[in-house]
């Protein structure tokens, strides 16, 4: 049996964000990290252009081996947790070994969600989710001439770009009537659509995937409308689900994610959850900068600090080619809305306000004062302050 202070289940950035915090309030505590993986905690944002660049495992490193060794953190890679017991603060691995922690930090992160389409288990129906993953979809897809990526999203779109960087037909299915609908309005959306199928994408929205075609391997794509698109290889990009099974059987509270309060505690005194794997206000969220943020959080709670988790400030960057936008805030409620728009330039910006506040806006074709337009935003500035400043529409 090992005894460790610090145990930390999970080495994506919640986990690394929460060892680092706590080596920054706590020298001498002993640390431990279990991970499900076989490398160090990796810049997982990095992999879609890893689709279309060439790279070494080393590059997409957050720290290197030795940095581990110098912050005295213990490391237990391709280990996976097989019994989490609540009652008497250990866990057993699938080797055997048995750790006793004082403090737990429980940072599983998430899995991609395939939904139920027939067929879906057949070669060449894939998901981005890991250094692994990546390896093995770049190895399937070095093969195929047509690829479908299923979900028009923010990873979806910026997969679907690295792949017609490789000089593949890519065509992207949406379930949704129109591209991003969650960070643009009907209107920008159809110029993000008419520039994407003038790069040569093929789009069909408000499809689903009914069926995966082909025998064993995957060769074509039935969809709701009973379209049926020829492709030998397939992305899906919908969604993530939350690693919870580890709580399953224990008395950790948990919902679609792991339940945690205001300093990512959970129901249980001495463990904390952080990143992916953790629901907040009914949300699972899903993005590095809060699991970062998060992890750093409940690293310095389980230190003795005392500090809250306000939730994300959520805001969108698409950056693939010449197309350019950034979305931030709440563009779906207002009352009011400011537009400029240069039709020569390719330039649409709004900005939305609610009792003369900003709380959204959008940035298409130039993006140059995201950074103004996101503190504004979180700030809820007065738009009268916020155009009076540094002038936005230039």
């Amino acid at each position: 049996m090992e005894k460790v202070k610090y145990l930390i289940i999970g080495n994506g950035i919640a986990g690394l964000s929460a060892a680092r915090e706590i080596r920054n309030n706590d020298s001498y505590g002993s640390v431990i990290m279990v991970s499900s993986e076989s490398y160090l905690t990796y810049y997982r944002i990095r992999l879609t252009e890893c689709l279309y660049k060439e790279f070494q495992d080393e590059e997409l490193l957050v720290n290197k081996e030795s940095w581990y060794r110098e912050k005295n953190i213990k490391v237990l890679l391709s280990r996976i947790v097989e019994k989490l017991d609540t009652d008497n603060n250990k866990v057993r691995l699938d080797d055997g070994m048995e750790i006793e922690y004082e403090k737990l930090l429980l940072a599983t992160g998430s899995r991609p969600f395939i939904p139920p389409v027939a067929g879906k288990f057949k070669q060449g129906v894939l998901a981005l989710r890991t250094l692994s993953d990546l390896k093995y979809i770049n190895k399937y897809f070095s093969k195929c001439k047509d690829i479908t990526v299923i979900g028009g999203g923010l990873l979806g779109l910026e997969a679907a770009w690295a792949l017609k960087s490789l000089g593949k037909n890519v065509t992207i299915a949406e379930f949704a009537p129109y591209l991003l609908p969650r960070q643009l309005d009907r209107e920008i959306s159809k110029k993000l659509e008419k520039k994407l199928i003038e790069e040569g994408f093929k789009l069909y929205l408000s499809s689903s995937a009914e069926e995966i075609l082909g025998k064993d391997t995957a060769n074509g794509i039935r969809l709701n409308d009973d379209q049926e698109i020829k492709t030998d290889g397939i992305l899906f990009s919908v969604g993530i689900r939350p690693n919870i099974d580890i709580v399953m059987d224990t008395k950790i509270q948990f919902n679609k994610g792991i339940l945690v309060n205001n300093n990512l505690r959970t129901n249980i005194d001495n463990i904390y959850a952080a990143g992916d794997v953790i629901e907040t206000d009914g949300m699972i969220i899903g993005l590095w900068s809060s699991s970062n943020e998060q992890g750093k959080i409940a690293g310095a709670n389980m230190t003795g600090k005392l500090m809250e988790y306000t939730g994300p400030k959520l805001f969108t960057n698409l950056q693939i080619g010449n197309i350019k936008l950034f979305s931030v805030g709440n563009i779906k409620d207002f009352d009011k809305v400011y537009e400029y728009e240069d039709k020569d330039k390719e330039i649409h910006h709004k900005l939305f306000t609610t009792d003369n506040k900003l709380t959204g806006g959008i940035l298409f074709g130039d993006i140059k004062n995201m950074v103004k337009l996101k503190n504004g935003v979180n700030e809820k500035v007065s738009i009268d302050s916020y155009l009076n400043g540094e002038l936005f529409f230039s």
